[in-house]
């Protein structure tokens, strides 16, 4: 029998063995996950690492190390594993980290491998396991789904493809890489108040609209997402510092901020050379 050499470097700890029917039911990318997700498992109940209940944690990048796949590829995946019932996931541990526990249930499984999915509900039951693969049969074929507006009179119907999705998932983190850089995230303590701001910039600077509301006026998009990718860490501490001494009502948070976010580094010099003089010379 003829071996193929490529076989000796695609061994067994560098390869994934991903069922062929589950991705056809629940998506190439889920099977994928599944399949990480179970050798994970292994390996910490071999170890005797997995928790009380059973669960061993896996990061974003952790996974993605493991399968290749976005954040937002692997939430979609995890989503369809969850609904499907195969998968268990919460947030275990101190501090708190993403964590799985594949549920070992051969039944379950025979019957989402072998399942039609004919008729299957458009959301997720409250008890995926019982309802078997049918929404995440529908999240991995991305079928329309139907939507009944506010008034309940009509309906809009959403067919985004997977692979546009999965595009502007990349291009966010790409940013996302770029901004931490630049901004030096790791050297801040409060990171949910970054986070927050980061994520508003990554808004701007991914938005298909062609302008952006800055000082009471539409600023061409490109100009705002070029200002807010040069900004570094002092720019993002002058914000939440002076986000932190103001004492007037801001009635709308968002649009303050990225007003904020882009007249930083403007005034981040005289805002403190003012504050460097009150504090040498007192209020007069």
């Amino acid at each position: 029998m003829l071996k193929l050499k490529i076989l000796d470097k695609l061994n067994p700890t560098n390869t994934l063995s991903v069922n062929r029917l589950l991705a056809h039911k629940l998506g190439l990318n889920a099977a994928v996950v599944y399949a990480a997700l179970i050798a994970k498992q292994a390996y910490y109940a071999a170890r005797e690492m997995l928790d009380e209940d059973g669960y061993f944690y896996s990061t974003s990048d952790d996974l993605k190390e493991s399968t290749a796949l976005s954040k937002g590829q692997q939430e979609r995946a995890v989503k369809a594993l969850e609904c499907a019932g195969l998968i268990e996931k919460d947030k275990r541990g101190m501090p708190a980290k993403r964590s799985f526990r594949v549920k070992d249930d051969v039944e379950l499984l025979q019957k989402i491998l072998g399942q039609k999915c004919e008729n299957a509900p458009t959301s997720c039951p409250e008890n995926a396991q019982q309802a078997g693969a049918f929404c995440a049969d529908k999240l991995a074929q991305n079928e329309p789904h139907t939507y009944k507006t506010k008034d309940n009179k009509s309906k809009v119907s959403i067919n985004q493809s997977a692979d546009k999705i999965d595009a502007i998932d990349d291009k966010r983190e790409d940013y996302l890489e770029i901004i931490h850089e630049n901004i030096d995230y790791e050297c801040f303590a409060e990171k949910e108040k970054v986070d927050e701001l980061v994520e508003l910039m990554l808004d701007v600077i991914c938005s298909n609209r062609k302008t952006v509301r800055v000082n009471g006026e539409d600023l061409p998009t490109e100009i705002v997402k070029n200002r807010f990718l040069k900004l570094d860490n002092s720019h993002i501490d002058y914000v939440l510092t002076a986000l932190q001494k103001n004492t007037s009502e801001v009635r709308n948070i968002r649009a303050y901020l990225v007003t904020a976010l882009y007249n930083a580094p403007a005034t981040i010099g005289n805002y403190y050379s003012a504050w460097v003089n009150h504090d040498m010379y007192g209020s007069s």
